[in-house]
C-alpha cells in the first residue's frame, strides 16, 4: 500500500551533528481512484503544489480508510464506498471529496460528510451524451434482437425467429426528464422516429412541445411501454420506485433497460415480472450486490433474458475527460478558499482553512 507523502517546511540548514531537524507538515495531498484517468488531467493539481496520488484501482473499506490518511481532497473514480467511517479516520486533513459522476449517493455518505464539514461535489452533466449513447444503444440492440445473432451462425442462417419492429413503431417510456433522460427522448423522436412518453416529479412541458411527447403517470407509462427506460437518480426517494405497482402494469413482452442505480427496481417485483413474461427482457448497467437472494435467482432464473454491463455507461474518454476537468476545478475552487457550483449536501459550505 503507498505511504502518504507529505510536503513539508525545513528551518535552517541541514547539519548531521545537529539535532533532528524540525518540520511542519503541511496537508497537501490529493486522492485519486478509478481506473481511466488521464493523468495528464491532474498536472494542474500538481502545479498548485498538491501531491498526487493514485493507489490499486480497487479499494476496501480498511485500503480506502489508510489511503485518506493526511488526505485533504478525494477525488472518487473508483467503485469503493466513502463510507461514514472511512470519511470520520480523516476529519483531520479531508476538506473536499470530488466524484465524478452523479451518483455519489451510492458511493458516498454524503450525510457523513456533511457532519463531518467535508464538502461533496459531483460532476452533472458532463457524461450526459456517453450515458445517453450507450442507452439508445442498449435500446436498439435489444429491441431488434442483435444480441440473438451473436455466435456460431455462420453458414447456417436462418430466418425462423419472429421479425423484431423498428422503433418508429414502438412505445418508448422514459422514467425520469433530466439532462440525461431528455437527451435520450431527443435521440429517439430525431433519429427514429419512436413515440416517447415519460413520467417526472415535475412535468416539462417545453421538452412535450419541442419534442411532441406526453407526460404519463408512472404505472399509466409502464402500461403504455413496449420500452421501458430507468433514468433516475439512485437516492432514498427512488429506491424501488419501480416496484410491483409498476411492473404489474406492464404489458406482456416489455423491455426494462436500466441505466439507472439498480436500486431503483425492485428486485423482488422484477423477478416475478419476469416470471410473468410482463417483463421479458431486462438490461441493467451495473447490478445488484452479492448478498441480495431475489438479483442471485434473477441471473439463475432469467439468465438469457437479462443483459448486464458493468456500470459502463459513461466510461468514454471524452466523458472522463470532462468529468475529470470539472472535478479538478471543483477541488481548486474549495480548497482556494471559494464555494463551488457543483457541490451537493451542504452545498453552501466552504471548507475551513
Amino acid at each position: 500500500m503507498p505511504h502518504t507523502d507529505v510536503i513539508t517546511d525545513i528551518s535552517g540548514h541541514f547539519d548531521m551533528a545537529d539535532r533532528p531537524i524540525q518540520a511542519r507538515a503541511v496537508n497537501r495531498t490529493i486522492l485519486v481512484t478509478g481506473t481511466g484517468i488521464d493523468a495528464g488531467r491532474l498536472e494542474a493539481l500538481k502545479a498548485r503544489g498538491y501531491d498526487v496520488r493514485q493507489p490499486s484501482p480497487v479499494l476496501t473499506e480498511e485500503q480506502l480508510t489508510h489511503e485518506l490518511q493526511g488526505v485533504v481532497a478525494y477525488l472518487h473514480g473508483g467503485e469503493e464506498r466513502a463510507s461514514r467511517a472511512a470519511l470520520e479516520s480523516a476529519k483531520a486533513t479531508l476538506k473536499v471529496v470530488a466524484f465524478l459522476g452523479v451518483g455519489y449517493e451510492t458511493f458516498v455518505d454524503v450525510a457523513a460528510a456533511d457532519d463531518l464539514k467535508i464538502v461533496v461535489t459531483s460532476t452533472p452533466g458532463a457524461a450526459r451524451d456517453s450515458v445517453a449513447t450507450f442507452t439508445v444503444g442498449q435500446i436498439i440492440n435489444a429491441n431488434l434482437r442483435i444480441f440473438q445473432q451473436y455466435g456460431n451462425r455462420y453458414p447456417d442462417w436462418t430466418s425462423a425467429e419472429e421479425l423484431p419492429s423498428e422503433l418508429s413503431v414502438r412505445n418508448v417510456g422514459i422514467v425520469g426528464m433530466g439532462v440525461i433522460g431528455s437527451r435520450i427522448a431527443e435521440m429517439l423522436r430525431v433519429a427514429f422516429d419512436a413515440n416517447v412518453a415519460y413520467y417526472s416529479r415535475t412535468p416539462k412541458r417545453h421538452l412535450e412541445r419541442s419534442l411532441d411527447m406526453k407526460f404519463m403517470e408512472l404505472p399509466d407509462l409502464a402500461e403504455w411501454s413496449d420500452i421501458l427506460v430507468v433514468m433516475v437518480p439512485g437516492n432514498d426517494t427512488t429506491t424501488s420506485m419501480i416496484d410491483d405497482e409498476v411492473l404489474g402494469r406492464a404489458r406482456p413482452g416489455t423491455i426494462l433497460i436500466n441505466t439507472a442505480r439498480p436500486s431503483v427496481v425492485d428486485p423482488v417485483a422484477l423477478y416475478a415480472s419476469m416470471k410473468a413474461d410482463r417483463v421479458h427482457l431486462a438490461v441493467f448497467d451495473g447490478f445488484y450486490g452479492k448478498d441480495s437472494e431475489a438479483a442471485v435467482r434473477l441471473l439463475q432464473d432469467f439468465g438469457s433474458r437479462m443483459f448486464v454491463t458493468g456500470h459502463v455507461a459513461s466510461h468514454t474518454r471524452q466523458a472522463m475527460d470532462r468529468m475529470l476537468d470539472q472535478a479538478v476545478m471543483s477541488i481548486e475552487n474549495l480548497l482556494g478558499g471559494n464555494a463551488d457550483p457543483y457541490a451537493v449536501g451542504a452545498a453552501d459550505r466552504i471548507p475551513e482553512p
